[in-house]
């Protein structure tokens, strides 16, 4: 089991880094220049061919770091997007990044992604590498509470780490890329279906980010994925 406390020190800690790195390496975890542009682009490419037109949708970003995809709706013409962030430090680098730029269709909301209840239901609910920092109590809250954020038509986007064989935990370990402790719990490709159906959705497609041969695929164990899930209510 991951220590919440330390899990949300690190990312609390990532905000610091805001002089030093780029505004997308804070939350993306990418330190070498190269590879973060590569990252994005394929990325972005496979997301949005995955979600197709986001104009006038309405989106909530769970587990939204800084607002990097937040932005990326926005650009792309999303009518309003939901940034669900639990660290106050990096919901407060997105709401100064969207002055910056003139954006005012972002609400930052500060809130564990599994304590959040929606109002409303959204065209699309985007969830971004949150999955692996929960523990699987705080997986089963947000699976109860994100059927509030949906109605029949809400299309459901998953991008989180996935183990390749068998579920993969790091409990506090130094990473020498990051040069912090870190801690991360990477459920099997399966896992996620099966939380997915139990909570009321189905799967509709999924396959991992990047090739295989990909520089970016960094670990054997585990794997970036992107799966696409529908509500079966």
């Amino acid at each position: 089991m991951l220590d919440k406390d330390k899990v949300k020190r690190f990312w609390d800690d990532r905000a610091s880094t805001f002089e030093s790195v780029a505004f997308e390496s804070i939350a993306n975890l990418e330190q070498d220049k190269n590879n973060l542009e590569l990252k994005i682009d394929r990325e972005t490419q496979k997301v949005f061919d995955w979600l197709g037109d986001v104009k006038d949708k309405t989106i909530v970003d769970l587990g939204a770091g800084v607002g990097q995809w937040t932005f990326r709706f926005t650009a792309r013409g999303a009518k309003h997007v939901t940034a669900v962030e639990y660290s106050a430090p990096l919901a407060e680098i997105g709401r100064n990044e969207a002055v910056r730029q003139g954006v005012d269709n972002i609400d930052f909301v500060v809130s564990p992604a599994e304590k959040f209840l929606a109002d409303d239901a959204y065209d699309i609910v985007f969830i971004s590498g949150l999955f692996v920092y929960l523990n699987d109590d705080q997986s089963d809250e947000l699976m109860k509470n994100l059927v509030k954020a949906c109605n029949s038509n809400t299309l459901i986007l998953l991008r989180d780490g996935t183990g390749l064989e068998n579920r993969h935990e790091i409990n506090d370990r130094l990473s020498e890329h990051l040069q912090s402790n870190y801690s991360a719990t990477y459920r099997t490709r399966q896992q996620y279906v099966d939380m997915f159906a139990a909570a009321g959705f189905s799967i509709v497609r999924d396959e991992n980010m990047f090739e295989e041969g990909s520089p970016l695929n960094k670990y054997p164990e585990t794997r970036l994925r992107i799966y696409q899930f529908k509500p079966d209510f």
